[in-house]
């Protein structure tokens, strides 16, 4: 099947399970994804850990285990349960029958819909959204998020932080934190920053909305943040 474009979407799991399973968010996405099926674009959802991975790092942190890579390892665990929800959810629509975790097998994929979870520590699933995409000729990444633009600082702290609304990558990298730590909260993550600059990739950090997602598609007036 020939698709107008793959669009790759990075998705916080924090939009998914905030404080507990965002039910009425979980729906809407499922007929955004139909909405721009039927008109001809092949969705890679990347599926992020959210709040369900911080909590077990820091639970593990309590027990005394601090090590980044086992850190990592309860994240991405995390990422595949709510990779296993949205597959689930999900199941009647054109889906393809596996979870996508190695890039390499997101390669000659068909289907309409396909959901992709992480598979080495190290990096966050904006990493995974990278590698998707530069394997699977996707030369922009949209990620979903419960904000809306990058800021200067964090506006829940700082009122007055800088909104932006366009972005080098070398003005983006110089915001965020130089290393990758596991359950780091920010817009995108270093790792993925330095891979999706050195590709040539776009990366838009959007509000999680049906006809904010179609404006930016459509190059009309949307909120969110462009890096490149």
């Amino acid at each position: 099947m020939k698709f107008k474009e793959t669009i790759v979407i990075a998705m916080g799991g924090s939009l998914l399970i905030p404080e507990s399973i965002d039910i009425s968010f979980i729906k809407s996405l499922k007929q955004m994804i139909q909405h721009f099926n039927k008109e001809g674009y092949q969705i890679t959802l990347v599926v992020g850990g959210g709040k369900t991975a911080r909590n077990y790092q820091s639970a593990l942190r309590d027990l005394g285990v601090t090590e980044p890579e086992s850190l990592d390892w309860v994240g991405i665990k995390s990422i595949h349960l709510n990779c296993e929800l949205m597959y689930q959810a999900f199941s009647d629509l054109d889906i393809h029958k596996n979870i996508i975790l190695k890039p390499e097998d997101i390669k000659g994929i068909n289907e309409e819909l396909v959901i992709v979870g992480a598979w080495q520590p190290g990096c966050s699933s904006d990493t995974d959204a990278v590698e998707m995409a530069e394997i699977s000729g996707a030369t922009r990444i949209i990620n979903f998020s419960n904000t809306t633009h990058v800021y200067s600082e964090d506006p829940r702290i700082n009122p007055n932080a800088i909104r932006y609304d366009k972005l080098s990558w070398d003005e983006y990298r110089n915001l965020i934190p130089k290393e990758w730590t596991p359950g780091m909260s920010a817009p995108f993550d270093p790792v993925a920053s330095e891979k999706a600059q050195r590709a040539g990739i776009t990366v838009a950090i959007l509000g999680a909305s049906i006809e904010n997602l179609e404006n930016y598609l459509l190059n009309k007036d949307f909120e969110g943040t462009i890096i490149s």
